[in-house]
């Protein structure tokens, strides 16, 4: 589990630094982030604050894809918002998993 969260966590870290496919190495830091819930799941939870900020504050591009103001073509928009709720929701899925493991699973 800790493994998971250590790739979660390094995968996150550089998914800042690239920029344009950072955000798409979010979305597999956070899939990694649901395997490293259980023991030692700090690594994991800090991957997955990191993903949120950087889905929603560093990756302008994916927000100006997914804005209505600068449109080129409208089924890149929808795609675009596609990709960004699909990120964020694996994020938040995340979240949840490690809430409910903390919750009910503690020992």
């Amino acid at each position: 589990m800790q493994a998971f969260g250590i790739s979660a966590f390094v995968l996150s870290i550089i998914g800042i630094f690239v920029p344009v496919i950072g955000y798409f190495m979010a979305g597999l830091s956070g899939l990694l982030a649901f395997f490293s819930a259980g023991k030692g799941t700090t690594l994991g939870l800090s991957a997955v604050i990191i993903n949120i900020v950087n889905i929603l504050f560093l990756s302008p591009s994916l927000i100006l894809a997914a804005s209505d103001k600068h449109a080129i073509n409208p089924t890149h928009q929808t795609q675009a918002k596609i990709i960004f709720a699909t990120l964020l929701l694996i994020q938040i899925i995340a979240l949840m998993i490690f809430a409910i493991k903390q919750l009910f699973f503690k020992k």
